[in-house]
């Protein structure tokens, strides 16, 4: 029988990533993520843990309490086309924006919202 070894292993390749987010109340943020965001509920484990999907990005919603981890601390950047349509949908209903739709000198047109937690999304296109 022959021996598998790391160099007869195909390379790994990642296909995604999903930040997890803690929250304050599980019910509440996905009512956020959901409603407001337009986000669809993709998993929920109880009380513990919850996924929201919209397109091919997902976000891990973990409650603070549950988990240990302050609520508010998360931070994601999540690259899109179609930034001035998603950003006109946000502010129409009412999203904080911390940081307001403009184009980086890096080439990148960003805005950043905050979910009721405080927890930071960064929405960015390739300009």
């Amino acid at each position: 029988m022959e021996e598998c070894t790391a160099m007869s292993l195909p390379a790994p390749r990642f296909t995604s990533a999903m930040p997890n987010l803690p929250v304050s109340d599980l019910d509440e943020a996905i009512g956020f993520y959901v409603d407001v965001l337009g986000f669809a509920l993709s998993f929920r484990n109880g009380r513990g843990f919850a996924i929201v999907a919209r397109d091919a990005v997902e976000l891990g919603l973990a409650p603070a309490a549950f988990h240990g981890i302050p609520a508010g601390h998360g931070r994601a950047y999540l690259k899109l086309v179609g930034i001035d349509a998603l950003h006109a949908d946000f502010a129409a209903k009412g999203v904080p924006m911390p940081h307001p739709l403009k184009v980086e000198e890096y080439e990148m047109k960003e805005f950043m919202i905050a979910d009721p937690d405080g927890n930071l999304l960064n929405f960015g296109e390739p300009v």
